[in-house]
């Protein structure tokens, strides 16, 4: 007999229900607390395919990490195998699973594991379980997955849980650090169509002074995003930050009248005198302020006054709890909004807070972080239907007359360079390689374009052996399937080692720029650029061939 809603009492299926819902939230909870684990989980199948050994049931967000896969996305339905750096590590964990079998329940072995975003493979102590039911029939594996930092040295001595901890959290900032870097090269190839077309458009405007104004606002908040992008990168490669002393003054009102621009609200801002510098990376104390602003223009809907203030302040000995003794200069962010209740005052900077529908509140925690990282401390009062004010205190120097660390105040375009010459432009980015050709013919080029790598090479043969060889070729490093930028070139050089390469990548900056010098590049050009950047450096590597 088979049972349905309708053959069940209502008390039995209210009961049913509730034991469901209870099972479910169950679940969750379990879920939410083997994600925390600081070791990767797997739970595998009992069943083996002969090639890639039993399929994953369930990873928690750790192994996913570990992977270099999404935690949403996670590892179900992979083998085991396929997460071994090799064929050697594959037997190595097959020959594990048996192992356990055969003694009743577990076995440890280490082997390495691949990361599917490209980093390194990480070497791991697998610690794998057997787990049968009463009748020692195997249900299935659950295997913990521990990063060896010195494989050497755990071999002769005891893995400590400070040490794991340790090795995972650095295994999370590591691929944290490959998502940021890959989220940055991402955004640079967004802002590229934009910035060579605005460049562009900037110099076809000089007859109408308001326009140009308008649109070198709009041009100087896209070079500062760019400059943001970059310093992502940087970070990303683990380079100490360097910072100077900036002028601040120039940074206020540079920033404030690119963060108001377009709002109801109305900016004043205050300087005191003989301002001293903050000796700070001019960039993100631009990104801070900005962000101040903005937080406090929302609060306004209806519009009103809002005070940007800046002033020296001296902290003694003893006098603040966070602070350093010394010279600081204080920015003051002040809004008559509609203020921030009591009780979210605390978890403002502690958490992603936001009380915002659309927001995702990580703006003032990257505040709270980038003035921590400059010495500094960012301090918060407000009271409900009164306004908000924000305080950001810096080390700082006496003023200097020195033009060191200025925010870009001169936001003209790079001038178009004409000439005449072959480009083969080999980019996946449909747009950019439009507005790249575009410019390039207008100048007087004659411009190719492809986006693969398999393409851009047949392209460079058919041509050269014609005779007519492209004269420069810009190569973006990260190209959707098939061969990499890198590839590409390899095997463009190999066919023709007098080939004028030109990299184009968002996730290369100033740092690494000899790095592709060095591999047979004739020149570096970081996404995003300018229409005349464009021009300028395809001009010099022809101009360089024919001198040549």
């Amino acid at each position: 007999m088979t049972l349905s809603p309708d053959t069940l009492r209502p008390e039995t299926l209210a009961e049913l229900e509730a034991s469901l819902h209870q099972m479910k939230t169950a679940n969750y909870f379990l879920r939410v607390a083997v994600d925390q684990v600081p070791e990767a989980v797997l739970i595998l199948e009992a069943e083996t395919n002969e090639a890639s050994g039993p399929k994953v049931l369930f990873s928690n967000a750790t192994a996913a990490v570990l992977v270099g896969v999404e935690p949403e996305k996670g590892l179900r339905g992979m083998g085991i195998a396929d997460l071994a750096a090799g064929d050697m590590d594959a037997s190595v964990l097959l020959e594990s699973l048996n192992r356990a079998v055969e003694n009743g329940g577990a076995h440890e072995c280490e082997a390495l594991v691949q990361n599917f975003y490209g980093n390194p493979p990480q070497r791991c102590r697998w610690r794998v379980r057997a787990v049968f039911n009463s009748l020692r029939k195997l249900l299935n594996f659950t295997l913990i997955i521990t990063p060896l930092a010195n494989s050497a040295a755990t071999k002769t001595a005891p893995l400590h849980l400070d040490d794991l901890d340790a090795q995972s959290d650095q295994l999370k900032q590591d691929n944290l650090a490959a998502l940021a870097q890959g989220i940055a090269h991402d955004v640079n190839n967004l802002l590229g169509p934009v910035t060579m077309r605005l460049s562009d458009l900037l110099q076809q405007v000089q007859g109408q002074p308001a326009l140009k104004e308008e649109l070198q606002l709009i041009f100087g908040g896209l070079k500062r995003a760019r400059q943001f992008t970059s310093q992502v990168v940087t970070a990303c490669k683990a380079k100490t930050n360097q910072r100077q002393a900036v002028d601040l003054e120039a940074i206020i009102r540079d920033t404030v009248k690119f963060a108001g621009a377009g709002s109801n609200a109305q900016l004043r801002v205050r300087l005191g005198t003989s301002l001293r510098w903050p000796v700070a990376d001019a960039v993100k104390i631009s990104q801070v302020l900005q962000n101040l602003i903005l937080n406090g223009i929302q609060a306004m809907p209806q519009g009103g006054y809002m005070d940007v203030d800046a002033e020296n302040a001296d902290i003694g000995l003893g006098e603040d709890e966070i602070l350093k003794p010394g010279p600081y200069v204080r920015i003051t962010v002040r809004d008559r909004g509609c203020g921030i209740a009591p009780e979210n005052l605390q978890r403002l900077f502690k958490e992603t807070f936001t009380t915002k529908p659309d927001g995702n509140g990580i703006g003032l925690t990257t505040c709270k972080l980038f003035v921590k990282a400059h010495d500094g401390d960012i301090r918060v009062s407000s009271r409900l239907n009164v306004g908000t004010e924000f305080s950001v205190y810096l080390p700082a120097v006496p003023a200097m007359t020195a033009t060191t660390g200025h925010v870009e105040k001169d936001h003209a375009p790079v001038p178009l360079k004409k000439g005449q010459g072959r480009v083969l432009i080999v980019d996946d980015e449909d747009d950019l390689r439009k507005v790249a050709n575009l410019i390039l013919k207008r100048c007087g080029y004659e411009v190719i374009e492809c986006d693969n790598g398999q393409d851009a090479v047949k392209i460079y043969h058919s041509l050269a052996r014609t005779g007519t060889p492209p004269d420069v070729v810009l190569m973006d490093l990260t190209l959707r399937g098939g061969m990499n930028g890198g590839e590409t070139a390899d095997e463009i050089l190999r066919f023709d080692p007098e080939a004028r390469l030109v990299v184009t990548s968002g996730s290369v900056n100033e740092d690494v720029q000899m790095t592709y010098l060095e591999k047979g590049f004739v020149g570096v050009l970081p996404k995003p650029y300018e229409a005349g950047e464009l021009t300028q450096i395809v001009h010099r590597v022809v101009t360089m061939m024919s001198r040549a």
